[in-house]
């Protein structure tokens, strides 16, 4: 039996609210992730939640994600010309991690570790390279140099919280999307028409 145009017209309304949904939700979490702990310099969930969400949703989910949290939680903690470094440096870690997507279950946790500490590392050296034009190509070394012991703080916190959030975060996302399709698999849901 062929569906009808109204049926499939609603399927594709619901599938575009569910990825918007997913998109805030996701949003709200790396934000709040990073409020929670911006007390400690450079330290936060922010930048594994990201790649937790690059490595199982994909990189577009992660760049949006990336940049809506880069500007709604700068709203709090300050604008400036460093908020377009931090997204341009966020960018680059999520098209970076995006090349794990396909092969990052087969990857022991202890390399995950690794290379979560070293994107804190090159996330702090993609900012530094995108402010220098602003502040002077001739202080860059100095710049960077001075913000090295904040990029070792970001890579440290990486290294700790990739343990605790990952294992976490691919379960709750398996489970998550397993729930989203097995309610909205084209079956009619009690409440909801087709209209």
């Amino acid at each position: 039996m062929k569906p009808d145009s109204s049926s499939r017209r609603y399927n594709i309304h619901i599938g575009q609210t569910l990825v918007l949904t997913r998109i805030a939700l996701l949003t709200a979490l790396v934000s709040v992730g990073r409020l929670s702990f911006s007390f400690l310099p450079n330290v936060q969930p922010m930048t594994v939640l990201l790649v937790c969400i690059t490595l199982y949703y994909g990189w577009r989910h992660g760049l949006v994600v990336s940049l809506l949290s880069v500007l709604i939680t700068n709203m709090t903690l300050g604008m400036g010309p460093w908020t377009f470094a931090q997204m341009a440096g966020y960018s680059v870690l999520i098209l970076l991690t995006a090349l794990l997507e396909e092969s990052h279950e087969s990857i022991p946790l202890p390399v995950l570790q690794v290379y979560a500490a070293f994107l804190g590392i090159l996330y702090g050296l993609i900012v530094s390279l995108v402010q220098a034009p602003i502040f002077g190509w001739n202080i860059f070394i100095p710049y960077y140099l001075s913000g090295i012991g904040y990029d070792f703080l970001h890579a440290f916190g990486n290294l700790a919280f990739m343990p605790l959030l990952y294992p976490v975060c691919m379960r709750v996302f398996r489970l998550t999307d397993k729930s989203s399709i097995r309610q909205h698999s084209g079956k009619k849901i009690k409440g909801e028409t087709y209209e």
